[in-house]
């Protein structure tokens, strides 16, 4: 039997933020050995049944099954294109065979989401909660919303959303997709990402939110060797372009703007290196959902949001390899140091955060400050980190139990020290979820001899520790840089490791966006070190 597994578009799997035509392949699989493609057919359509398709290579006679990249076809913005693949095959001398001697397989199908083609299409401004100067020193979260009316008869609905800072994006009370730590970490100015999302199934007829939290992340928080502040800009925003379609043919385009309002976050500080503290008491129940009248009647603290000018002529759409949480480690135990700390164990060094469940009255405080390794006897060792905090707090906004982890930030840790908690800590309350760019395996290796195993096992978490958006040089102290050196030595362990295509090309804009007048290449990219004239981005 002669099946294609799945189809991938620039070896993703049904991407969303297409901003040109994807290179195709396919996996094929049989009940036979020595099986070789002899032809295949490749339809492209706007609609499923594939009546008029905007592109079909007919019968291709080739034994290729990648990089195919389709020519001459123009596609449209925001449009969720139908693909599906057949091929012929046999085994043996099937090359020189007849094609009715080959076996035909079924279509296979997937999609492709287009972002907005051009830049000249990206009409939503950037709007923030935050003024200055007050924002100049401040690394706390903000809250933007605002409320707009779907039709009867939508078909279709995508959202294009990024900001300058850290953002979730919701819609009517609930978040949308699993990304973290979005738009990514860029040189902003030269090259910053947005994202696509399919939200059709978020919205309903009538009167619906949109909203944003947004923190300080890598753009306006203290990051580099000099630690200093405000890199990119000193006012995080968000900017959201949402495209309807109705069964009737209107289109209609809903964007951030004047009408918005902000209010602070209960996330009141986050950075980076220094971890996050959440106040639950600030939480502002209902703040974007569909029906917020009745929230707002105990939730006060809006007001008119600021416009933050941004040159979009250096946005593009990110397609693929979108940080998200990959593993979920529960706590190996929780064990008393020789000096009488109380620390958690997750058995396994890591870059990501920690979720805990916990019940307490309103005030009470969690605070946990990761770290990596013990001392000689046994005890929290923390020179390592520098001046980094790594610490997470919630505070308790009203008595019950409580499920939180940190929104903007990240940490590279094995160990949490237990510096307050509600009760006794329990290992069962603690969960260790990674973070890193959606990869997938490439390759492994296993074999008898256990230290080679570990080695695997160390260079295999050495990745997913510092493939987050960008490839650092650790994920645990005050730097997390992308050295390009450390980035060329590791590249090709990588590439065996992971399918990496879609995380380079992203670094590797990244790194053209940075290069300096001279066209050489800065030490990190994004290049936060070193001051150099403003490129214009491609």
């Amino acid at each position: 039997m002669l099946e294609i597994v799945r189809i991938l578009m620039d070896y993703e799997k049904d991407p969303a933020g297409v901003e040109e035509m994807p290179q195709f392949n396919w996996e094929l699989k049989s009940d036979k050995r020595g099986v070789v493609q002899k032809a295949y057919q490749l339809q492209i359509a706007e609609n499923r049944d594939f009546d008029t398709p905007v592109y079909d290579s007919g019968v291709t006679e080739s034994c290729e099954s990648a990089h195919i990249r389709p020519l001459h076809v123009e596609l449209k913005s925001a449009v969720n294109y139908g693909v599906r693949v057949r091929v012929w095959a046999g085994a043996g001398e099937v090359l020189h065979a007849a094609l009715a001697e080959c076996e035909e397989s079924a279509w296979c199908e997937g999609s492709f989401v287009t972002a907005l083609l051009s830049s000249e299409e990206w009409k939503a401004p950037f709007v923030s909660a935050e003024s200055a100067p007050a924002c100049l020193e401040e690394s706390k979260g903000t809250l933007v919303r605002g409320s707009f009316s779907v039709g009867s008869g939508l078909k279709e609905a995508y959202a294009f959303t990024t900001a300058l800072g850290l953002y979730h994006f919701y819609l009517n009370g609930e978040k949308v997709g699993e990304d973290e730590m979005t738009p990514g970490w860029t040189s902003y100015r030269r090259h910053l990402l947005y994202q696509t999302y399919d939200v059709t199934r978020c919205l309903r007829e009538g009167v619906n939110t949109a909203g944003a939290m947004v923190g300080a992340g890598w753009y306006k928080g203290v990051m580099g060797l000099t630690r200093s502040r405000n890199n990119y800009g000193d006012q995080t925003a968000f900017a959201m372009q949402l495209v309807l379609r109705y069964e009737d043919g209107r289109e209609e385009t809903v964007c951030t703007g004047d009408s918005w309002e902000g209010a602070d976050a209960p996330v009141v500080f986050s950075e980076i290196y220094h971890g996050e503290t959440y106040d639950a008491s600030l939480e502002l129940p209902g703040w974007c959902g569909a029906d917020r009248t009745a929230a707002d009647h105990t939730s006060g603290g809006w007001h008119a949001v600021e416009t933050v000018p941004f040159d979009t002529s250096v946005l593009h759409a990110q397609g693929g390899a979108r940080v998200r949480v990959i593993d979920r480690i529960p706590a190996k135990e929780v064990f008393v140091t020789p000096k009488g700390e109380i620390v958690i164990d997750f058995g396994q060094n890591m870059a990501g955060r920690i979720r805990v469940t916990a019940s307490g009255k309103k005030g009470d405080v969690i605070e946990l400050r990761c770290f990596e390794i013990l001392d000689t006897e046994g005890n929290v060792y923390l020179d390592n980190l520098r001046k980094a905090r790594t610490t997470m707090k919630y505070i308790f906004g009203r008595d019950g139990e409580i499920t939180y982890h940190p929104h903007f930030t990240y940490m590279g840790f094995r160990y949490a020290l237990v510096v307050s908690y509600p009760g006794t800590p329990e290992a069962k309350a603690f969960t260790a979820e990674t973070l890193h760019s959606g990869m997938e395996p490439a390759g492994e290796i296993t074999c008898s001899n256990p230290l080679l195993n570990q080695l695997h096992h160390n260079y295999l978490w050495g990745l997913k520790g510092n493939f987050l958006d960008v490839p650092t040089d650790c994920p645990q102290r005050d730097e997390r840089l992308g050295w390009t050196g450390d980035a060329q030595i590791f590249c090709r362990t990588a590439c065996y490791l992971m399918n990496t295509y879609t995380f380079y090309k992203k670094w590797l804009w990244d790194l053209k966006a940075d290069q300096t007048p001279e066209g050489g290449v800065p030490h990190v990219v994004p290049n936060i070190e070193e001051e150099h004239a403003e490129g214009t981005g491609f």
